[in-house]
């Protein structure tokens, strides 16, 4: 099977299983690589791994040859939420306090190809998910008039070209093709149960910029734009009271953020160990509402009001012999949804992030990666969006999510 003929396939694969991550910064995924995960997704100088198009598209300028990379990450996330004042609701009389979401994990797969295509130009493709969420509540929960289901899945295709403007300092330029699905669930299957399930396909492009101080040290700086989405869903409706209800047509736009990566990388101990510290502006301010206008007349129209947020961590890779390497990282992730709108779309507060993994070398042309880490969640207060009618607060507690990546690494 040629290459182009495998990635169209893998293409499809990953838009049918249509990568669905949780409790990310806003509804941003980073599980971009094994090699990414064991780094805690500090991986912007990242060697021989082609997968440095998703983090710093300017590194594959240091490649003498092809290289190829894919894997998939499987992505747990929990959350428990108390609720209070649901003996003075209307809906929830009775009904239990301490909810758990359900077990619905996301497979996040991924794909990376770079070459050397010439004296002083490079060129590569990578096949991964920026954005994406995923989460499952019981359908007789208190806030299940709310949403019972939110799936937003995302696949990114970059196409990107590099080249070195100086022997010190390289650059990347790339094409960002986003697609989404977006579904969301909501009601009381007694009286009415909704369902909105849509697509979108929309553009966006990257800098990349790379300069190497000296062979150990190097910076980087990473732009990617805002991707405006405009989407028409199908939504259907449900009732145990009605037999059929008529289905209509959902229209609406949503602008994913722009973002500005800086990286420091160093290696020192003759090279076998390297560090790096990246930190992450994102600006989801571009998130300031969710409105929908149905074709039956109807408006939804939901106040998000995110706020730009930074992400900051630190990487650490060591070369233990010449077939094994051992990883690991921290990220401090801060939460862009303000207390005025918080809700059960995106069920966390301001998140910690430990990694490791190891790599192992079987020879010379190959690698393979296991990785996992650990997220943790702060807490969150959510208050009604029906004055009570279903509750009076929600407090989000004992969020963490598990991460578990496999990778395999070949050179040409």
């Amino acid at each position: 099977m040629s290459f182009r003929k495998f990635l169209s396939v893998f293409v499809l694969f990953t838009v049918l299983i249509a990568p669905s991550a949780a409790f990310a910064e806003g509804f941003g995924i980073y599980e971009w690589s094994a090699n990414g995960v064991g780094l805690a997704e500090n991986n912007m100088f990242g060697e021989e791994d082609p997968a440095v198009l998703a983090y710093n598209p300017a590194a594959i300028t240091r490649f003498d040859r092809a290289y190829f990379s894919t894997g998939a990450s499987l992505v747990n996330p929990k959350v428990k939420a108390k609720f209070h004042g649901l003996d003075s609701s209307l809906f929830n009389k009775g009904n239990q306090a301490d909810w758990q979401n359900s077990y619905s994990p996301g497979i996040v797969p991924y794909a990376y190809y770079a070459k050397k295509a010439g004296a002083n130009s490079w060129y590569g493709v990578g096949v991964f998910p920026r954005f994406g969420n995923q989460i499952e509540y019981d359908k007789l929960w208190p806030a299940r008039l709310e949403l019972t289901y939110v799936g937003i899945k995302g696949v990114t295709v970059q196409p990107t070209y590099a080249f070195k403007m100086t022997p010190k300092l390289s650059v990347a330029v790339g094409l960002d093709i986003n697609y989404m699905n977006l579904q969301i669930d909501g009601g009381d299957e007694s009286l009415i149960f909704s369902k909105l399930d849509g697509t979108s396909t929309a553009f966006g492009g990257l800098l990349s910029l790379m300069y190497d101080f000296n062979p150990n040290t190097s910076a980087a700086l990473v732009y990617r734009s805002r991707i405006k989405h405009t989407m028409n869903a199908d939504v259907n409706f449900y009732s145990a009271l009605v037999p059929s209800i008529p289905g209509t047509i959902a229209r609406g736009s949503v602008t994913l953020p722009d973002s500005v990566t800086f990286g420091l990388g160093h290696k020192f101990n003759g090279g076998k160990t390297r560090v790096e510290f990246d930190a992450v502006w994102t600006n989801w301010a571009t998130f300031d509402r969710l409105k929908m206008d149905l074709d039956n007349g109807d408006v939804s129209d939901t106040e998000k009001n995110w706020n730009a947020v930074w992400r900051i961590g630190i990487g650490l890779e060591h070369q233990l012999s010449s077939k094994w390497s051992f990883l690991c990282g921290y990220v401090w992730d801060q939460s862009p949804i303000p207390e005025k709108t918080m809700d059960f779309m995106v069920p966390t507060g301001d998140r910690h992030r430990a990694s490791f993994g190891f790599k192992h070398r079987p020879n010379d042309k190959s690698e393979w990666t296991l990785a996992y880490s650990g997220i943790w969640a702060g807490e969150r207060p959510v208050y009604s969006k029906l004055a009570g009618l279903d509750y009076e607060k929600a407090e989000l507690h004992s969020g963490f999510t598990n991460i578990v990546s496999l990778g395999y690494t070949m050179k040409f």
